[in-house]
């Protein structure tokens, strides 16, 4: 599939222009598809049936061997989720933190990070450093200022690797480096790169790795995947145990240690048909290629920032420089609330965006699917407001 077959394959691009993947993707026909296929194969089985749970078996292993192609892993590091919260939430509620140890994040972090780092201070005394990074902070800027952040007591780092609300790009590479200097652990939600950007979780050497499957892949809502290196899978405790996980480990105590040690971390059974659609919509990614989905978004994204740049009254919240950018974009339009500006676009000319906080600004998601003609009819409509 290329990327104008993936645009034909979307529903919603003939009603409206569609710029919110960043909050949730439209689903391609294929998806939608085997999706479909299999809740009716489900039902025809029997969801509980010998057919029916070899089916919900067969879709985990597919949706885990397609993540783990997506991010450069090993199917065995993979554990399936409900979306990149849940996985960021097994890791930092799941890690032995002491009195005093430090959490190292960011001022720009999304609530999924921001949120148990808050509860992490409350519940458990854990010194959370939040340092400042600048929406359009340098290369240079971010890692200096993660830099200046640890110190010997910090146990994490939690960062997004793409900040939801202005887009900026963080050297993720470069900051596992300082954090495994420091002797601590990285963690980081990859919410907005998931399909988006080409990943390999071995050369960004991090230790745990969040991604959802509805954003940028275009998957159905309540999938996602979480990353756990091979040496940190005793570095967590499970935040919940099943009956079933209680039960295996009354008859042996070892179960830990077992060809999937990571299903200890799954919260709850998934569905089949979902994991199915989940692997299709990595399938059809992977098959136009993350890299073109990546040069795509990055060229529509300065195609935005440059004809918006020249319309008076509106200015840019996010980065500039291709090494710290993304296919967010986000902007701010003098005399205007952000809310007010998603509403008159959509009521003027149907154009799906959302508001963003620190910085106020709206937010622009250029997906695989959208184009350059797209934008240009973006950059017209913030022209008349």
């Amino acid at each position: 599939m290329d990327l104008e077959s993936l645009r034909n394959a979307i529903a919603v691009t003939g009603e409206q222009i569609y710029m919110n993947t960043g909050a949730s993707g439209p689903s391609p026909s294929p998806v939608l598809t085997r999706i479909r296929d299999a809740l009716e194969l489900q039902s025809a089985s029997g969801p509980a049936s010998k057919e029916g749970n070899a089916l919900n078996r067969r879709a985990t292993d597919e949706a885990q061997a397609a993540a783990a192609g997506l991010l450069n892993a090993d199917p065995d590091e993979i554990i399936l989720t409900h979306g990149t919260t849940e996985g960021v939430h097994v890791v930092l509620h799941g890690y032995p933190w002491q009195p005093g140890d430090e959490l190292l994040t960011c001022s720009l972090e999304h609530s999924a990070v921001a949120t148990p780092a808050s509860v992490l201070e409350q519940r458990r005394g854990v010194s959370v450093k939040r340092v400042e990074v600048a929406p359009d902070a340098s290369a240079g800027e971010i890692i200096e200022s993660i830099a200046s952040g640890l110190s010997a007591r910090t146990r994490m780092v939690a960062l997004s690797h793409v900040e939801y609300t202005c887009g900026l790009r963080l050297p993720i590479g470069p900051i596992a480096h300082l954090a495994h200097e420091a002797g601590a652990l990285l963690l980081v939600d990859g919410a907005q790169t998931g399909g988006a950007i080409s990943l390999d979780v071995r050369e960004l050497d991090v230790d745990f790795y969040s991604i959802s499957g509805q954003k940028w892949l275009l998957g159905p809502q309540g999938t996602g995947a979480l990353f756990v290196r091979r040496e940190q899978w005793r570095a967590l405790e499970p935040m919940f145990t099943t009956h079933a996980l209680a039960d295996r480990r009354a008859q042996n105590p070892d179960f830990p240690v077992t060809p999937r040690p990571l299903q200890r971390y799954r919260i709850s059974s998934q569905s089949p048909a979902l994991l199915a659609g989940l692997t299709e919509a990595i399938n059809l990614a992977c098959s136009i290629g993350i890299g073109a989905i990546e040069a795509h978004s990055l060229a529509l994204a300065r195609r935005l920032k440059k004809l918006a740049g020249s319309i008076p009254g509106v200015s840019l919240t996010g980065p500039m420089d291709d090494d710290v950018s993304s296919g967010l974009v986000s902007l701010a339009i003098e005399g205007r609330r952000p809310q007010e500006v998603v509403q008159e676009l959509w009521d003027r000319s149907r154009i799906a965006i959302r508001a963003v906080n620190n910085p106020p600004a709206v937010r622009f998601s250029l997906a695989s699917f959208n184009t350059e003609a797209e934008v240009d009819s973006v950059a017209g409509a913030l022209a008349a407001l």
